[in-house]
């Protein structure tokens, strides 16, 4: 397994060479894309949006993930965990029920500070900016959390498969580190140059995900990055995060964003766009929802 070089300072401005970087492998890593304080200030957002959910006397739910009458984010859960109704408010026993926490959804606009790191943080947007070359348009966000020993794996899958914004190098996603992220604990793994081969067919196995037979996986890169750390990539390649098997916990934030120029599609026009060589739509909307015949990766 191959692994990075040491992480440089993340910058406001990239410099041409790390532009062609990022065309070719798609992606760039960096340290100290947030300070200590921003760190602490986003994990205890998490905590407070977590604890204000269950809380809740009134949940409804959409898909996996639970949300608290009038509010718009959401929260889910490991699989096998259900929190009780109206969870005891002191601080241990909402700390366990944390750590049981996998994902939230549509968070940013009920904490003022993923406002600021989504939408105004100068590295963040700097880095953007470079890369697009033009304005970005912030459009998704996630928290990403594997809690010790049983924080569950994300396949092997494209983010592009997941939307349908035209053309598909328009996309980038963010991936901040609230703490450090290590193989153990499940950091991001990805395929360099993956993005340039275009949209790989995906199928609903335990995730949206891609068919074994259009990767290698021995040819993925851990990004181990410590807390603070950001890793931006295109939404085309190929990445995946393990299990956490560590007694460590590991949040992470996502945001994604789409060049100003860029535009939503409709799915008919999406299929043609997000398709293999040959034509076959590949997105997770046009996903087979049983598992598909997969080859057994090499390596």
């Amino acid at each position: 397994m191959k692994t990075l070089s040491p992480l440089r300072l993340c910058p406001t401005e990239l410099c041409a060479g790390d532009i062609e970087q990022f065309r070719q492998e798609g992606y760039l890593a960096f340290r100290d894309a947030l300070t200590p304080q921003e760190v602490e200030a986003a994990r205890g957002a998490i905590s407070e949006l977590v604890q204000r959910l269950v809380q809740s006397e009134n949940i409804t739910r959409k898909g996996p993930f639970r949300i608290a009458a009038g509010d718009d984010f959401g929260v889910q859960f490991e699989a096998g965990y259900e929190p009780a109704s109206h969870a005891a408010s002191d601080g241990e026993d909402m700390a366990e029920v944390e750590l049981k926490v996998r994902k939230l959804m549509w968070f940013c606009g009920q904490h003022p500070h993923f406002g600021y790191l989504s939408a105004r943080h100068p590295k963040l947007r700097g880095v953007l900016e470079s890369l697009l070359g033009e304005s970005p348009i912030f459009f998704q966000d996630m928290a990403l959390i594997k809690p010790p020993h049983i924080g569950s794996e994300k396949p092997w899958h494209q983010d592009n498969a997941y939307f349908a914004v035209a053309p598909l190098e328009a996309v980038i996603g963010i991936w901040i580190a609230l703490d450090d992220a290590t193989i153990k604990n499940g950091c991001m793994h990805v395929l360099p140059g993956g993005h340039r081969r275009g949209a790989l067919k995906h199928f609903h196995g335990r995730d949206c995900e891609i068919v074994a037979d259009r990767i290698e996986p021995s040819q993925a890169v851990p990004v181990e990055l410590p807390a603070g750390g950001a890793l931006f990539f295109a939404g085309m390649l190929p990445h995946q995060t393990p299990p956490n098997t560590s007694s460590h916990r590991r949040r992470a934030l996502q945001f994604h964003y789409r060049a100003a120029s860029s535009r939503i599609v409709e799915r008919d026009e999406y299929d043609h766009i997000y398709a293999e060589a040959d034509g076959t739509p590949a997105s997770c909307a046009a996903a087979p929802r049983a598992a598909a015949p997969r080859a057994a990766a090499s390596g």
